[in-house]
């Protein structure tokens, strides 16, 4: 479970430094040929989404696909939803609400029947 929840905190992390960075100051490398930009913002948020895949690889090889793979896509879009709505204060409408909410009856429903 701990593994699970690193998980979900890397990914919705990742998800969150990445859309953030994107309005941050950038570091620049170019030559001749070719030029590249991203922030160091953007490049933790690589990085915390690319630790949490790797993580996502561990998790799924020890726990049944069925049961965790819904599992870990509704935590993190609830995650993502709430970090939307707290760090990068987007808008969060009623029909999000509503998804949200059958996400969470999704998880309910799946913990009843394990």
């Amino acid at each position: 479970m701990l593994l699970f929840l690193i998980y979900v905190v890397l990914s919705t992390s990742g998800l969150i430094l990445v859309k953030l960075g994107s309005q941050a100051t950038a570091i620049h490398f170019t030559n001749a040929v070719f030029s590249f930009s991203m922030s160091l913002t953007t490049i933790i948020g690589f990085l915390c989404y690319m630790f949490s895949f790797v993580l996502w690889m561990v998790i799924i090889s020890k726990s049944e696909v069925s049961y965790i793979v819904p599992l870990g896509v509704a935590c993190t879009n609830i995650a993502v939803l709430l970090g939307s709505k707290l760090i990068l204060h987007e808008q969060v409408t009623l029909g999000t609400v509503i998804g949200t909410a059958v996400i969470i009856l999704g998880i309910v429903i799946i913990q009843l029947a394990k």
